[in-house]
């Protein structure tokens, strides 16, 4: 029996991610998706997509190592190449039974595999134990789920048009934080033409991976990317 809650226990709460390559780096982004927005803008999900996961898992992306500033590359470039500045894998990671089970709950089902992507431009490059990054973002996941902030998505904000201030103040008040930069929310049109949340991109610092989302653990993103305007919609399954 595959056992998704037993997976967590080989990660305890105090864990932290030590990349062997390019550890130079200042902060993590730990990339959320609103799985009913997500699912319905741009390509959209593949027919097998469960419509049971509300806040999915997109991402852990590293911030540019420093011998990578020093040459002179900037965030976006980063942002669009990664790893490929280092080195290209074009190979799915090694994982096991328990954990390719749990990401194949928690990350969008796309025509091309995201795991796959996801590995390679953000975390074969730096050398980390594969298993131990996966159930490390799966945690982090997980607490944000569990949070307060989490709650708000799901109990209160799911299914309504919301502010952008309102939902950055949840998120402020649930982590005792003042960084409001923290989190960035994304939107995009819906095949409706509705303007709906499809991310949610939170920021921390590189060496507080083991507190977060403890408010020392998190900090204001260096370059803005919020697309959301002033109000938005929630949207529920089925959109």
């Amino acid at each position: 029996m595959l056992c998704g809650a037993c997976l967590y226990a080989s990660v305890s709460a105090a864990s932290t991610l030590t990349p062997a390559r390019h550890a130079d780096f200042g902060h993590y982004t730990l990339a959320l998706t609103w799985q009913p927005g997500f699912c319905r803008t741009d390509g959209g999900c593949r027919p097998d997509q469960p419509e049971t996961m509300l806040i999915g898992l997109h991402g852990l992306w590293a911030s540019r190592p420093a011998s990578l500033v020093a040459s002179g590359i900037s965030a976006p470039r980063w942002w669009r190449r990664g790893c490929d500045y280092f080195h290209h894998s074009n190979r799915a990671p090694k994982l096991s039974a328990p954990i390719m089970h749990s990401l194949n709950e928690a990350m969008p089902h796309l025509r091309h595999s995201l795991l796959k992507h996801e590995y390679d431009k953000h975390v074969q490059c730096f050398g980390f134990n594969t298993e131990h990054f996966f159930i490390t973002a799966l945690r982090m996941r997980r607490s944000i789920v569990a949070s307060a902030f989490g709650r708000y998505m799901i109990r209160q904000a799911r299914g309504r048009r919301v502010t952008r201030k309102h939902v950055i103040g949840a998120f402020m008040q649930a982590f005792h934080t003042r960084r409001q930069h923290a989190l960035q929310l994304r939107c995009s049109k819906d095949r409706r033409g509705r303007t709906v949340l499809t991310q949610m991109w939170i920021t921390l610092h590189a060496h507080a991976v083991a507190d977060f989302p403890g408010r020392g653990s998190l900090m204001d993103a260096p370059i803005g990317q919020n697309s959301c305007p002033a109000q938005f919609l929630v949207p529920a399954w089925p959109s």
